[in-house]
């Protein structure tokens, strides 16, 4: 058969398929003939699948009848008999005979049923063991034939078939060598007849035979083991082997027998592709699917039967053997081979061979089969707990969740067979972490919790499995907040979950309250269900639960229900219910108590059980419980909680845990204990009789508070001397206090495990000693020191930073944080901590502030990486110096930062001492690169490089450099470094290590040569120059000779090894020194300011003072650096300090100091010449041989011998410098001060392809300039002297380091090395100072501006009145705010106060100060408006009342009108106070009968307009009418009757539409009948007798718009029914006392009033008494024509001293202009003579660009004329234009100047005037000069005075007191002069309230960081390609490198008229 054809014939069969039908004979035969041997395997497989769906098709057109199959197998019998028995009876045709029994094993395969009918056919056996007698040599017949038998044999009918003889010749052939495929078969069909004989005779209980059985089953094992073992390879029919081996894998001894041998077991397992995918054809998943089933069995334990389970076998058992008698059988022993030890050892040893890279590859097959399969030996696996480590490292939890979700979908249910792989993926969760079973994602831990949720919510699942899914989704909770919110999320869950919580099974109980435990912690949602829910009666249910749980038995379920009661009782609700808890059952408090102390006893409990030890876990729970209930902000009700709270013993508890009766705890338990037994002490107890209130003693807990080690502030010292401050220091560290206060200087003193340090404290009275966390840097100690001043806090690095931010914000003046002291002391991470809380607490909600708090943030890992190295004595040192200046706008949020960058020690990258390190970066990069770095740089292991493992120190404790390089790369992220620039970054780094690997050697002519040139060819590639420059460049120098000015020779001389290390040296320090100063600029761009700065904060960090046996030029300039720093703390600290006192003439005890100034010249002054200036010349002199220099220096360092601290020692010289004597070594100094690359270098880099390399070098020197260039030297001697500008310019803090010791050790502290640090620092010195000194100190003129407002006699109102002078004002301040004589002394020009205590009262008071001011104008504001309400509502009252009987009067008169003259009235009708209510039975309001009534009529939303009880004249059988009640309902449709009965209640009897009624008709008397006359109907007109008769016809009327005809007459008539008349006679009766009476068609009436009458007049009330208006009160007595009493004058508003006297009146509203205050007797100026009255002149401005105005603004052309209508603060304009007003910006606008005007008369200056403002205001009001005409704004001069310097600024002795620099008082802020002479109090992002009432314009767009430009890649040569990575595989081809920018200049600020102006030129330019 052609395959082709065949292929297409079968695909034509497969679709006649469908329509068994229609298969013909020949396509069944055809359909045959595709099964031979012969034909190809894909042939056969779509053979395999027509057979199928032929025989699938057959049996669906031939239903079941009655459960059984007959009529389709013998449909299928009958069409396949013939196609077999014609061929395998054909003895003639070998082929046909193989045909024949290949297709009869298929049909076996397909459709086991018609085949074993078949096969029981009479002669069919004997049909094939004839074709084995005729054709005994034909292989491919006994091969056939063995497979055949062998799927018979899987049956039990043709097993009984088989003759002995086919089963010999079976048992022959298994034993033969020659043919394996047929050794194979025939092995198969063995063991199926074995394993079916097995099967039979445990059915028939023949014991015998199965012991025969399984020696056979060993003996074929054997045989199948041998074929895999050595005929692998070469064996076509692995599946049947397997097949058979998965058969006899069942058995013990076989599966022992497998296990057993581990050969056997590896080449079974490699029978599975591991790397490549499995091929999905049948055949590989048939021997994939017989390989796990052997694993299966390998490993499979003996079930374990619950009870019920064991009793249904002992049923089974008794039925078996005694067929229903009572005798009993014992059970089966167990097999030694099955037991759970040898099944553990079985599956060590298949994971040993492999077994789990089976598993692994078999997850990703599509069948159901095999997934089934791998759930239960991944189960099976799993039950051995020392297995889950190897399943999860090889992802068996990724397999169990591949397998789990391709079997399910979200929508279906889980399937039984499913639940031993989710079974086992629940062992592996419970095992490990979350993290460690699924990954860092949540995604795969999300994914798991729907499985394992269905596990537990299976009714299938048992116990186990419940337990081990409760326990999983434990931990799943504990891992995030999103699993525990999507396991609380899952339907059914929870409720499943809290009911399993009253299991009596203890693990279970235990597992779901750890599970609920979880989820409370984990989940808001949860959280909210048990606790944070407001219902507290929802909640009430379910915290019993957990009360009755936290009292069990169990310890474990204690702990987790306790844990859950602890954390959900902090809200204030879940203690409510605690509470009402208390209050049901008087247990609830018990319980908690019992958790502290286990001898609390309950009613219930039994005597006789033993107490129960404590458990710590238990008492910290517990005591957290009791905190959170006993919080007053709780709310419980006073009484009834303190008598439970007593009643449940716990402060007795509470009092026994802190005396430690109950044992002893730390801080963690003590603490909240102390803190909540202290929330009821002091408090007020339940009264024990009326009237008396019983107070609790004084608060015990003073007895607990933790002792002060030493004192917070050493000015508070006994004794000043050095070892007095030593023994506090020591006392406070040791105690784990690490700061310590010197007035507002800070000392801290490093405790070296940062948040970690262990101390002891210890509670007086109590004795219990603990441990606890330092713990000081969280963000709940942060916000402890928010808006605090320093003596509320105890001291710490925030109170610094808070100090200074406050002090920034209230004064207005930069500040700046100095830190000081020597390496290892903690400078950096002080810095850090500052940024910390200065980001925190900054605010800003704007995206580019937070962005600018993040980069400030991102900083600090960023330089530490590139910055920071170990040291000997310090692990993150320092090694270079930073100046971070964070920029703040005028609303105290950062706006921009701006680092500057100082000395860094580039020697490092080529050199270090023993067990010191390089630069963090370089083991960062090389440890943790990406491999495409790897790949890309070359790079290798840190041990690889010379630079970075000379000194033999990769690793350093306590340091991460992996998790640091991921640290850094974020920041970098931050910073906005892009991946182009990164990558340039680490190009310089991998250049920078491979230099260091470049070695010499030296030649015969002494020369160097490069001993490897693949490393240079390398660092070629890596900085894109050509390979031979830099071999050239690094053993030769080029020198060029000079006669006489003019250029001679260039020479390549060549270098010795020395020289050509000390160049290539040279090159990587200059490569990383400049990289890092780029790395410096790049961050500055990024942090540029956003907009306009107000004030500065510094915060300085820099290297500490270094003493180390070889100190050399680095360490030079480090130190004067320090002593420049110590210069500044002197200055301002104490020489400052005394010489200030002594011009005040303040009394002052001098006290001695040590002023380091004399060291600071002799390093770097020039006449005479210092350090520096002698290495210059030196330089200079001998610039060409360093040692030649280096000797030259010693030589002039005689010259300095002088100085007495100075000292020549040959070689050698010392420096006394103020923190020691320091020995520095001269060999080297001059060449490292001279700090320069030879042009060579230079020349190299010029002609390198890498544009970052050349930014890196921008600034090359001139090779043509002979000026000499700056000096390493004069540089940092240039940068100390702008550190020091910038420093003076702020106002200082101060943080003094100390380190402790030398080894880093957290427990030494070295009280010798602390004297010395002691010593210099000068401790004592600022202590005396400070103690002898004044805090604070200001000039009378600021004192009186900052504090006038606290004195009655400086103040009115929060105006200046004091007359006299600011000296006078400022002590009568002084005086009346209390202040103690000996607290303050006024000097010269300044006052003086001692204490910061006494400067922090009058902030405070001045803070009261308008508070107290805002609510007395509030009280009265509120006073004013209760009154102005009460008299509205007065006059409302009286308006309404008058007003409702207006509206009745109108209706009434018109009933008047339509009764007028024609009817008597009733004298009641007349009364005055007649009123028409209408809806007199309520139905529309709340009345029940009204309500009723509208139910009845089915009103709905309609209202009724009239209602009320009335009579009806009812017609009786035989009898005369008689009327009866009824209820009567009007609406704006219809008229409503409705009548009552006991036995219906009431219903509605008639309904009369408005539209039927004609006429109304009513007698001429005084009665109160009435008829609605209707149209002609069945039921008649109703006769009516109502009381309401006017208004009920008044309101029919008005509803029908007077359509109603009104009939009065003697009678009234009515049609009693349809077209029956009847008339009703009036009769006037005297007779009648009462009303009317009705009789007999006949009313009999009195006489009424006359039909003319109207109502009465309204009665004349009495006069009554006014009550007085008590709802608010008059601000003062009387009334508009009571002036009252006549309160004190107000005094006059004068100006504020130092101020002119336009200041005195601004206030924040605009105010009518005041005469002038009456001038000072002290002083007699005639006033000058007033100007002539003239219109004020509008101001004209002139637009200086073109703007283009939005909605509510007005578009501008340049050079526009516009008339200023109104200034607005933000910086927008009011203008007008050709009578068109609208805003525009006010830095568009530029004034016209006025015309020249004569100047007034100028007023003679007074004897001391003060000086004008910094800059001027512009007032409508202020009068035009003669000089303001020539220019818009002009400077004052101010007139020198013999007074105080009234613009002086004051100086803060110590940081954190508050110095006062002049400014306005808050809410008078200073005006910021624009660029035009504006001014603006107000950010440019606010915007005017518009009196047009539109939104005014957007404000201009925030400028950009500008990155550094990139600068484009020179055209030429291409570089050579990637040379290959030395002592390492060439690396492939690289990316091509990246091109990044040349760094610019950092970009100046932007102010709001620049960027306007960019954006005009912008928009002129398009």
């Amino acid at each position: 058969m052609n395959t082709q054809n065949g292929d297409l014939s079968l695909d034509f069969l497969m679709r006649k398929s469908q329509d068994v039908a229609a298969f013909l004979p020949d396509e069944l035969s055809y359909l045959v003939e595709a099964f031979a041997p012969s034909q190809p395997e894909p042939s056969r497989s779509k053979a395999y699948l027509v057979l199928s769906a032929f025989c699938q098709g057959t049996r669906s057109q031939n239903p079941q009848e009655s459960g059984s199959t007959k009529t389709a197998t013998e449909t299928l019998e009958k069409v396949f008999q013939h196609l077999i028995i014609s061929r395998i009876s054909d003895h003639q045709e070998q082929d046909a005979i193989v045909i024949g029994l290949s297709f009869f094993s298929a049909l076996f395969h397909v459709d086991w049923q018609s085949a074993s009918c078949i096969f029981a056919q009479d002669g069919v056996v004997e049909y094939v063991t004839d074709a084995l007698d005729l054709f005994p040599s034909s292989a491919s017949v006994a091969l056939e034939v063995a497979r055949m038998i062998g799927q018979a044999s899987g049956h039990k009918a043709c097993r009984a078939l088989i003759p002995e003889e086919i089963v010999t010749w079976l048992g022959n052939k298994s034993r033969q060598a020659t043919d394996k495929n047929l050794r194979a078969a025939a092995a198969i069909a063995l063991v199926k007849l074995s394993r079916g004989a097995t099967t039979d005779a445990s059915e028939g209980a023949d014991a015998s035979q199965a012991t025969q059985s399984t020696s056979k089953d060993m003996e074929l094992a054997n045989v199948l083991k041998g074929m895999v073992i050595g005929d692998k390879d070469s064996l076509s029919s692995l599946n049947d082997v397997v097949e058979g081996l998965a058969y006899l894998s069942v058995d013990p001894d076989v599966k022992h027998a497998l296990a057993n041998d581990p050969k056997f077991l590896q080449q079974l397992f490699t029978l599975v592709p591991r790397r490549k995918p499995l091929p999905t054809s049948t055949s590989n998943s048939s021997l994939l699917f017989g390989i796990l089933l052997i694993i299966s069995n390998l490993c499979a334990y003996r079930p374990r039967l619950s009870q019920e389970d064991a009793q249904v076998a002992k049923l089974k058992r008794m039925a078996k053997a005694g067929n229903g008698s009572n005798r009993t059988i014992p059970e089966e022993p167990l097999n030694a081979l099955e037991d759970d030890a040898t099944v553990r050892s079985r599956c060590r040893q298949a994971l040993a061979s492999g077994a789990l890279d089976v598993l692994s590859v078999a997850s990703g097959v599509e069948s159901q089969g095999i997934r089934l399969a791998l759930g239960k030996i991944y189960l099976s696996i799993v039950e051995d707990k020392d297995n889950r480590g190897k399943v999860l490292q090889s992802g068996g939890a990724r397999s169990l969740s591949r397998v789990i979700q391709s079997s399910t979908s979200s929508s279906t249910p889980i399937d039984t067979s499913l639940l031993p792989a989710i079974q086992a993926l629940a062992k592996l969760t419970i095992t490990s972490s979350p993290l460690q079973v699924f990954g860092p994602g949540d995604g795969a831990m999300l994914d798991a919790i729907r499985p394992l949720s269905q596990l537990l919510l299976h009714p299938s699942s048992n116990l186990l499995q419940q337990f081990e899914a409760l326990m999983a989704l434990t931990n799943l909770a504990s891992q995030s907040t999103g699993c525990a919110d999507r396991i609380y999320s899952t339907p059914h869950l929870l409720n499943k979950v809290e009911l399993l919580m009253l299991e009596e099974h203890t693990l279970i109980r235990r597992a779901a309250t750890e599970l609920i435990c979880n989820l409370i912690g984990g989940s808001e949602k949860a959280f909210s269900r048990y606790g944070g829910s407001p219902d507290v009666h929802a909640t009430k249910s379910k915290l019993q639960v957990l009360l009755a749980m936290s009292d069990m038995d169990d310890l474990p379920t204690r702990l987790a229900a306790s844990g859950a009661l602890a954390t959900v009782t902090s809200v204030s609700t879940a203690c409510q219910a605690v509470f009402e808890l208390q209050l049901d059952r008087h247990r609830a408090f018990s319980i908690i108590a019992r958790l502290i102390d286990p001898s609390v006893t309950l009613e219930d409990d039994d005597p006789d059980d033993d107490e129960v030890a404590g458990n710590p876990g238990l008492v910290h729970r517990g005591v957290v419980c009791l905190h959170h209930i006993l919080d007053p902000q709780c709310a419980l009700p006073r009484i009834s909680f303190a008598e439970e709270v007593e009643k449940a013993g716990l402060v007795n508890v509470m009092t026994r845990l802190l005396k430690g009766e109950l044992g002893s705890f730390d801080t963690a338990v003590t603490t909240p204990a102390a803190e909540a037994i202290s929330k009821k002490a002091g408090k007020k107890t339940a009264p024990k009789s009326a009237g008396v209130t019983k107070v609790a003693k004084a608060d015990w807990k003073e007895g607990f508070k933790k002792q002060q080690a030493g004192v917070s502030d050493m000015t508070l010292l006994t004794t000043i001397d050095e070892n007095n401050i030593n023994t506090n220091l020591q006392k406070r560290w040791t105690a784990g206090e690490i700061y310590t206060y010197i007035g507002g200087v800070l000392i801290s003193v490093n405790p070296f495990k940062g948040e970690a340090l262990c101390v002891q404290n210890a509670l007086s009275n109590v004795g219990v000693k603990h441990l606890s966390d330092l713990g000081i840097y969280t963000d709940e100690t942060l916000q402890k020191y928010k808006g605090k001043n320093r003596l509320e806090v105890p001291p710490h690095v925030f109170s610094i930073a808070e100090s200074a931010y406050y002090n920034m914000n209230a004064y207005h003046e930069n500040q700046c944080v100095i830190i000081s002291g020597e390496s290892g002391a903690g400078k950096t991470e002080a810095a850090k901590r500052i940024m910390q809380y200065i980001a925190a607490v900054s605010g800003g909600e704007d995206s580019s502030i937070q962005e600018i708090k993040e980069m400030v943030l991102a900083t600090n890992p960023l330089l530490e990486s590139f910055g920071c190295a170990k040291t000997l004595r310090n692990n993150n040192s320092s090694r270079h110096g930073k100046y971070l200046e964070i920029m703040f706008n005028t609303h105290g949020e950062p706006i921009g930062a701006q680092i500057t960058n100082y000395l860094l020690e580039k020697g490092r990258v080529v050199g270090q001492l023993e067990n010191e390190r390089n630069f963090h970066i370089f083991y960062q990069f090389t440890k943790a690169a990406s491999d495409e770095q790897r790949e890309q740089f070359g790079l290798q292991g840190p041990d690889a490089y010379e630079y970075i493992s000379r000194s033999n120190c990769l690793e350093v404790q306590g340091i991460d450099d992996s998790n640091d390089y991921a640290d850094t790369l974020n920041a970098m992220g931050v910073i906005g470094l892009s991946s182009q620039e990164q990558n340039e970054i680490f190009r310089m780094l991998a250049a920078i290590l491979w230099l260091g690997n470049v070695r010499f050697e030296e030649m015969d002519d002494g020369n160097s040569a490069i001993s490897d040139t693949g490393i240079t060819d390398f660092i070629a590639y890596l900085i894109e120059v050509d390979s031979a420059m830099v071999q050239k460049v690094l053993t030769s120098r080029v020198v060029e000779t000079q006669r006489g000015g003019r250029r001679g020779s260039v020479y390549d001389v060549p270098l010795n090894p020395a020289q050509a290390t000390a160049g290539r040296d040279a090159l990587a320090k200059a490569i990383y020194n400049n990289l890092f100063e780029w790395i410096v600029s790049r961050i500055n761009v990024s942090m540029k300011a956003r907009s306009a700065s107000a004030q500065v904060i510094g915060i300085l960090d820099i290297f500490g003072f270094e003493i180390f046996e070889d100190n050399s030029f680095e360490q030079l300039c480090i130190n004067y650096v320090n002593e420049k720093l110590q210069q500044i703390f002197i200055e301002l600290t104490l020489k400052t300090e005394q010489e200030e006192y002594v011009r005040e003439q303040i009394k002052w005890n001098p006290i001695k100091y040590f002023n380091n100034k004399i060291v600071c010249d002799l390093i770097e002054e020039r006449k005479p010449p210092g350090i520096f200036a002698a290495l210059n010349d030196a330089c200079a002199t001998a610039h060409a041989d360093p040692a030649a220099a280096d000797n030259s220096f010693v030589q002039r360092t005689a010259m300095l011998s002088s100085n007495a601290h100075f000292e020549a020692r040959g070689s050698q010289f010392l420096v006394r410098h103020y923190a020691g004597d320091v020995m520095y070594n001269i060999a080297g100094m001059t060449d490292k001060n001279k700090d320069a690359l030879v042009k060579d270098l230079f020349d190299l880099v010029g002609s390198s392809g890498n544009q970052f390399l050349q930014t890196l070098f921008s600034d090359r020197p001139d090779p043509s300039s002979k000026k000499r260039p700056p000096t390493a030297g004069d540089r940092i001697k240039a940068s100390a002297g702008a550190l020091v500008d910038n420093l003076m310019k702020a106002q200082p803090s101060y943080i003094r380091t100390i380190k402790p010791n030398q080894n880093r050790s957290p427990a030494e502290y070295d009280t010798k090395a602390i004297l010395h640090q002691i010593k210099y620092l000068g401790l004592q010195e600022n202590i005396r100072v400070r103690r002898a000194g004044f805090a604070y100190r200001n000039t009378f003129e600021k004192m009186v501006e900052r504090f006038y407002l606290l004195s009655p006699s400086t103040s009115y109102a929060g105006e200046y009145t004091w007359q006299g002078d600011a000296k006078s004002g400022c002590e009568q301040i002084l005086k009346d705010t209390g202040i103690a004589k000996d607290e303050w002394q006024m000097g010269v020009t300044k006052a003086f106060i001692k204490n910061p205590e006494t400067l922090f009262a009058l902030e405070t008071m001045r803070d009261r100060y308008w508070h107290n001011m805002a609510a007395r104008i509030q009280r009265a504001w509120r006073n004013y408006w209760r009154y102005k309400n009460e008299c509205a509502r007065r006059i409302q009252r009286f308006w309404k009342n008058n007003k409702e009987a207006l509206e009745y009067a109108k209706v009434r008169d018109y009933g008047h009108r339509v009764l007028a003259g024609r009817k008597e009235r009733r004298r009641y009708s007349l009364l005055s106070y007649r009123r028409f209510l209408g809806d007199y039975l309520d139905v529309n309001g709340q009345n029940i009968v009204g309500s009723d009534l509208r139910s009845v009529c089915g009103l709905g939303t309609e209202q009724a307009t009239f209602s009320s009880r009335v009579q009806i004249l009812v017609s009786r059988w035989l009898k005369s009418s008689k009327p009866s009640p009824r209820f009567l309902v009007v609406t704006a449709k219809a008229v409503y009757i409705a009548a009552t009965s006991e036995k219906d209640g009431i219903s509605l009897e008639r309904k009369i539409p408005l539209v039927t009624i004609k006429s109304i008709s009513m007698s001429n008397l005084r009665d109160d009948w009435l008829a609605l006359n209707c149209n002609a109907s069945e039921e008649g007109d109703p006769i009516l007798h109502c009381y309401f008769k006017t208004e009920l016809t008044a309101n029919l009327l008005t509803l029908t718009q007077a359509s109603i005809s009104v009939l009065i007459g003697p009678s009234i008539e009515y049609a009693k029914k349809k077209d029956k008349k009847a008339q009703i006679q009036f009769v006037r009766d005297e007779t009648i006392a009462k009303d009317d009476v009705y009789k007999s068609h006949s009313v009999h009436v009195p006489s009424g009033e006359p039909s003319s009458s109207t109502s009465r007049p309204a009665a004349r009330r009495k006069p009554g008494i006014v009550r007085p208006i008590t709802q608010g009160k008059l601000l003062r007595a009387g009334g508009p024509s009571d002036k009252g009493k006549t309160s004190r004058p107000k005094p006059a508003a004068q100006p504020l001293p130092g101020k002119s006297a336009q200041f005195a009146a601004v206030r924040p509203t605009p105010v009518a202009p005041k005469s002038a205050p009456a001038p000072s007797t002290r002083i007699s100026v005639p006033p000058p003579p007033p100007p002539p009255h003239k219109e004020p002149e509008a101001e004209l401005y002139k637009a200086k660009f073109a703007f283009e105005g939005q909605e509510g603004e007005i578009s501008l052309k340049k050079d526009d004329t516009v008339e200023l209508v109104e200034k607005d603060e933000n910086g927008w304009w009011l203008v007008r234009k050709d009578g068109q007003e609208g805003w525009a910006p006010n830095n568009y606008l530029e004034l016209i100047p006025p015309k020249p005007k004569a100047a007034p008369a100028a007023r003679s200056p007074p004897p001391r005037p003060p000086p004008p403002p910094s800059a001027p205001l512009a007032v409508a009001a202020a009068p035009i000069t003669a000089s303001s005409t020539s220019k818009p704004t002009v400077s004052i001069v101010s007139v020198k005075s013999l007074a105080a310097d009234a613009s002086a600024k004051p100086v803060a002795v110590f940081p954190g007191l508050a110095p006062s620099n002049g400014s306005a008082v808050p809410w008078k802020k200073s005006a910021v002069v624009s660029a035009n002479g504006s001014s603006s109090s107000t950010p440019a992002s606010s915007r005017p309230s518009s009196s047009l009432g539109v939104k005014p314009p957007p404000v201009a767009p925030k400028p950009k960081p500008v990155p550094p430009p990139v600068a484009s890649k020179p055209s030429g040569s291409k570089p050579s390609p990637k040379p290959p990575i030395p002592t390492a595989p060439r690396p492939g081809a690289g990316v091509a490198p990246p091109k990044v920018s040349k760094p610019s200049a950092p970009a100046g600020q932007m102010d709001l008229a620049a960027a306007l102006a960019k954006r005009a030129q912008k928009i002129a330019d398009e």
